[in-house]
């Protein structure tokens, strides 16, 4: 009798459980801003954000009001061109940029989340917490790429512009010693979410996602009459991301709380 007792009891928290969970499926896609921080040997500073691309799709896991996902994305990546003056090191924001797949990066995150239900269960948001590994495109190659401004090689990087007023910059994906081109990163955002035939989600989501350590780098040096001035342009993994989404349910959600 005791054990036909507890088999039943396991039998009811079983199907009670299963009839609050479903797993479902998403995709998403948007843009991002990349914060770019530039400075120079003669202390001028300049930060700028670089408009991007960003797409993935993920699959999760919902228990109650609380979720688990995971996924794989891609992260597209520009670099912000340097206006820079020649008499005086200061610099200015501009509007164009350059780039190359081996700025790009594939992002997979584990993130979890909690449903805030309201408007008759339809309409709910959804704040998310996680951390994401972060693979570079072109694994093998740490150098990307190369720009320069009236020089007229870019293959030597010990050349020199027998002229002033010329800029030289080489393009570098950072890694370290023994994960070469992986890092790690974390996020956090929150989402508005409407819920319809009560088995998907449509959804506006704001993200920030930051890596632990920087992902691209430029040196740069700058010729002039005068002077020889360096300069770096860095990304610091530091992105705010805006995107649109939809989710599937493989089974109507229990959204009771």
């Amino acid at each position: 009798m005791k054990r036909v007792f507890l088999v039943l009891v396991s039998t009811i928290i079983f199907g009670t459980v299963m009839a609050q969970t479903s797993w479902y499926i998403g995709y998403e896609n948007g843009v991002k801003w990349d914060n770019y921080s530039y400075i120079n040997s003669n202390g001028f500073y300049l930060q700028q954000y670089q408009l991007d691309g960003v797409f993935g799709g993920y699959v999760g896991y919902k228990l109650k009001e609380y979720t688990f996902e995971t996924g794989f994305y891609g992260f597209y990546s520009s670099a912000p061109w340097i206006d820079y003056d020649y008499n005086t090191s200061f610099v200015n924001k501009t509007e164009s940029s350059h780039g190359s797949s081996g700025m790009d990066s594939w992002v997979i995150p584990i993130r979890f989340g909690k449903e805030f239900l309201f408007c008759g269960q339809k309409i709910f948001i959804k704040p998310e917490i996680g951390f994401s590994g972060i693979i570079a495109r072109n694994y093998e190659n740490i150098e990307v790429g190369s720009w320069g401004d009236n020089v007229s090689s870019l293959v030597n990087p010990n050349f020199i512009p027998t002229s002033g007023d010329s800029t030289i910059a080489y393009c570098y994906r950072t890694s370290k010693k023994n994960l070469k081109r992986f890092d790690f990163g974390i996020e956090s955002e929150v989402s508005i979410d409407y819920r319809f035939k009560d088995k998907a989600d449509i959804y506006f989501k704001g993200s920030y996602h930051s890596s632990f350590n920087p992902l691209y780098y430029e040196i740069i040096t700058h010729y002039s009459d005068t002077e020889i001035v360096k300069a770096t342009n860095t990304f610091n993994g530091n992105s705010f991301l805006l995107q649109i989404g939809l989710r599937y349910y493989f089974a109507k959600p229990d959204n009771k709380i």
